[in-house]
């Protein structure tokens, strides 16, 4: 197999044009409590290492219908479990529509914006939109949610960027306000930053609510989405990063930084850690015969070494049977299970999907 290397990115790591892919060709509820509808496969509540795999694509870089709705559907008919779209402000699609429509123009995909950012929306608003299409798409809804974190966005749009400590709070906040307004009971809350008064909101299909996935990299962040997540995506991103400048380097995560944030996560989750779904994204997918020399390249780039590149559970390098390995390795050694690729890896990762779904 010839060696396929992408340049590292520079820009948003979700923003891959479903037009310029080569062809290619769970419904799994995260927590005992949810009940979810009939035809889907189901991950067990076991070691968090023994759950069994899923797998999302990211279509955040359609721009028309044609080529969305062929993305979504070639999505399913490869085996991927969840189609998830990033929330960013500017020229792109809106995250919720496009998830409506992914849910529409399937049969069995779940969606999950990936992810949608708390400063951008009041929590009320997203807990019934999500409520909306959770029942409009007969209980296939995952919510993913972090502060927001992209400078340059909230300027575009005349947001406050605050320090992380107040985003924090208030997103810590916008988490009790969503999971009250899906209770299906009048809710009050009086925070610092929200307030609300015998709320009442459409009641998600799915028991007690839809999986609420957080993302994080930071202790903080990390230890409330053990306390409250269903899935957690580990984040590469590192302390002060308010936009893609150093991404890049990010993404070469070592091995001791992975085990801490699972040491977060776990330290917030106490004894739920074993229900709880670690996620990464694969922001870098490379399918090569040769890793070493696509790692060695790589890590010029990015400035580390080839061994962190190839460590690091963002990073895929190698042949398709290699990839396999990595992940069943890194499903091991982390409990990692929930693998989110972009859609221009699609015919690259197709027969590591096919051979590790199910």
């Amino acid at each position: 197999m010839a060696t396929r290397v992408r340049h590292i990115r520079t820009t948003d790591p979700n923003d891959y044009d479903t037009s310029v892919a080569g062809p290619a060709g769970n419904t799994t509820d995260p927590t005992p409590a949810h009940t979810m509808p009939e035809g889907g496969r189901v991950a067990t509540v076991s070691p968090v290492n023994a759950r069994a795999f899923r797998f999302g694509l990211s279509v955040g870089g359609s721009v028309g219908r044609d080529d969305f709705v062929a993305a979504v559907r070639r999505a399913e008919d490869c085996g991927f479990d969840v189609i998830v779209a990033p929330d960013h402000i500017g020229s792109r699609l809106a995250v919720l529509p496009m998830l409506a429509s992914a849910a529409q123009v399937s049969n069995s995909l779940r969606v999950s914006p990936m992810v949608m950012a708390n400063d951008y929306r009041h929590p009320v608003i997203v807990a019934k939109d999500a409520a909306t299409i959770d029942i409009l798409s007969g209980g296939r809804f995952e919510l993913g949610i972090a502060t927001g974190w992209i400078e340059d966005q909230y300027q575009m749009a005349g947001i406050p960027y605050e320090p992380p400590r107040s985003r924090v709070d208030r997103f810590e906040e916008a988490i009790a306000v969503i999971k009250g307004s899906w209770s299906g009971e009048p809710f009050n809350f009086n925070g610092d930053h929200y307030r609300v008064d015998a709320l009442t909101c459409p009641r998600p299909i799915q028991r007690p609510h839809p999986p609420l996935l957080m993302a994080g990299s930071g202790p903080r962040m990390l230890r409330t989405a053990g306390r409250e997540a269903d899935i957690v995506s580990i984040s590469p991103l590192t302390q002060g990063s308010t936009g893609f400048g150093k991404f890049a380097n990010d993404v070469a995560t070592s091995d001791d930084r992975v085990r801490a944030q699972i040491g977060w996560i776990r330290q917030g989750a106490g004894q739920r850690f074993d229900a709880i779904e670690l996620s990464v994204m694969a922001h870098h997918v490379v399918a090569t015969a040769d890793a070493d020399t696509a790692a060695a390249k790589v890590a010029a780039e990015v400035g580390v070494t080839p061994g962190e590149v190839l460590s690091s559970p963002h990073m895929l390098i190698g042949t398709a049977g290699q990839l396999v390995e990595t992940l069943l390795d890194r499903r091991e050694r982390y409990g990692i299970s929930y693998i989110i690729f972009g859609y221009n890896d699609l015919a690259a990762i197709q027969p590591v999907v096919e051979k590790l779904a199910n």
